[in-house]
């Protein structure tokens, strides 16, 4: 079962050679909000997806590489602050649960007047949030990992067939 898994993960396995490389991921809408962590050492590797907050909190960045794509993708997410009372909250990618602070909205800005939501881990943990309940479980998180992988493919093909008016 342990050879599966890895051999799973290794699909999404990918390295990043440069900064150049990592900021031509991203869109060049989303190049623009790109605000790379200060101790990145280049070359780097990534098992499974690569995602980082800027320092304010309002950007959180994902970037990742599915089988069939010849490079990886990347993703600028906006925070929406929670209003109100904290509440508790059910991620849609992993289905991990936890207050407002872990789970919340992630918007992705597709032009000046269309966004898509999504109401997901605010620290895009999801692939650990699975792999810990798996092994508290006692069962092979291979299922779950692919769904999301699924659903972070469903996020990118949404951006790239997104035609302006």
């Amino acid at each position: 079962m342990q050879s599966q898994i890895s051999n799973f993960q290794a699909e999404h396995f990918f390295s990043i050679s440069s900064e150049e490389e990592l900021v031509q991921c991203f869109r060049v809408r989303d190049q623009k909000k790109l605000v790379l962590p200060d101790n990145l050492r280049y070359p780097f590797n990534v098992q499974s997806y690569f995602t980082w907050k800027e320092s304010s909190g309002v950007y959180t960045y994902l970037v990742c590489k599915m089988p069939n794509w010849d490079m990886p993708r990347g993703v600028a997410f906006k925070r929406t602050p929670p209003s109100g009372e904290p509440t508790g909250g059910l991620c849609n990618w992993c289905n991990a649960y936890g207050s407002s602070e872990d789970i919340g909205l992630l918007t992705v800005t597709m032009n000046a007047n269309v966004s898509n939501s999504y109401f997901i881990c605010q620290d895009l943990r999801c692939i650990e949030k699975i792999e810990e309940s798996a092994a508290r479980g006692g069962k092979s998180p291979e299922k779950h990992i692919h769904e999301l992988y699924h659903r972070m493919a469903k996020l990118f093909e949404n951006i790239s067939s997104y035609r302006q008016d």
